[in-house]
């Protein structure tokens, strides 16, 4: 399966329509489409893809440089606000909630992005800045900072943040 295709099995809720009547109905499923596309595409056409794609979603406040660096599966919920720096590396099944921040930082020891791992979820208004490294099945709760390395299976609450231990906290997000 492409990476398209696991976003938009994630984002698709509507039965019977068919796919190219929800990429239509759903602007950031069109926008994803576009963004995806120019990944694979040859220049002169993946800078016009990318330029359709972030312009369907900053009607919404969001940006999202490229999708080259983001596995499949990319959700994003309550979409408004989001921000994911391009020179991250961000696994599948990403699930990501309106005024969140996957960001760089640009001086100090933390200097650089984040690697994030697969099945992780960023709930609302929650930051993963600078360089560090978060495990798989993690997720990182609203109003969280976080700009420390993050194990697996885990759960990040509060600025500053705290991790608590929890097998796959995030499953009910993958649905």
């Amino acid at each position: 399966m492409n990476k398209f295709d696991r976003d938009y099995h994630r984002h698709s809720k509507a039965r019977g329509l068919s796919k190219v009547l929800s990429i239509l109905c759903h602007r950031q499923l069109r926008a994803l489409w576009y963004l995806r596309q120019a990944e694979n595409a040859p220049s002169f056409l993946s800078k016009w893809y990318s330029k359709i794609g972030c312009g369907i979603l900053l009607k919404d406040g969001i940006e999202i440089g490229s999708t080259k660096n983001i596995g499949g599966g990319l959700m994003l919920v309550h979409a408004n606000g989001i921000t994911i720096n391009h020179r991250g590396s961000i696994g599948e099944d990403l699930t990501i909630f309106k005024g969140a921040t996957i960001g760089s930082i640009r001086s100090g020891k933390k200097q650089g992005t984040p690697i994030i791992g697969n099945r992780v979820t960023i709930c609302a208004n929650a930051m993963v800045c600078g360089k560090v490294t978060i495990g798989d099945d993690v997720l990182i709760a609203a109003g969280a900072y976080v700009n420390f390395d993050v194990p697996s299976n885990s759960v990040v609450i509060g600025n500053p943040g705290i991790i608590h231990h929890k097998e796959n906290p995030s499953a009910d997000y993958l649905r």
